[in-house]
């Protein structure tokens, strides 16, 4: 049996899943280009799991710390999304750091497609931080 060392990031929601994110390598792990990462969904009788593709981890780490740097708050929504649309973050604030996970799979035949959503709650300030210092140490 084989152990995956790679790091495992986990955010728990107030529903009661777990997202959790994994490190991959869709192209390879020499590919400096293009990387990946596994989002999964657990809990309550869910069960979701769907490969993302990044262009640039330092993309997704920036959009957090930009959240962190801005913790007093932003007028609107702020948006993040993976390099083919898999998962898209979308973030406000009112006080707290609100976000929205939008993980979908859409392939070519529109039949087999679905699509998840949850939203999460964070503390503006160190709880963003956590956030993002948790990414760079996955995506580094």
């Amino acid at each position: 049996m084989q152990h995956d060392d790679r790091p495992l990031l986990r955010v728990p929601t107030p529903s009661g899943l777990t997202l959790e994110f994994k490190r991959s390598f869709p192209y390879g792990p020499d590919d400096p280009y293009v990387g990946g990462m596994v989002m999964r969904a657990t809990g309550g009788g869910v069960s979701v799991e769907h490969e993302v593709l990044l262009g640039g981890s330092r993309d997704l780490v920036g959009f957090f710390h930009a959240m962190y740097d801005d913790f007093r708050g932003w007028t609107g929504e702020r948006v993040w999304q993976s390099l083919e649309s898999e998962l898209r973050i979308s973030a406000r604030h009112d006080g707290h750091v609100h976000l929205r996970w939008d993980l979908t799979n859409a392939p070519y035949e529109r039949e087999h497609s679905w699509s998840f959503a949850v939203t999460t709650q964070h503390g503006a300030g160190e709880d963003v931080r956590r956030l993002a210092d948790g990414f760079h140490h996955l995506l580094a």
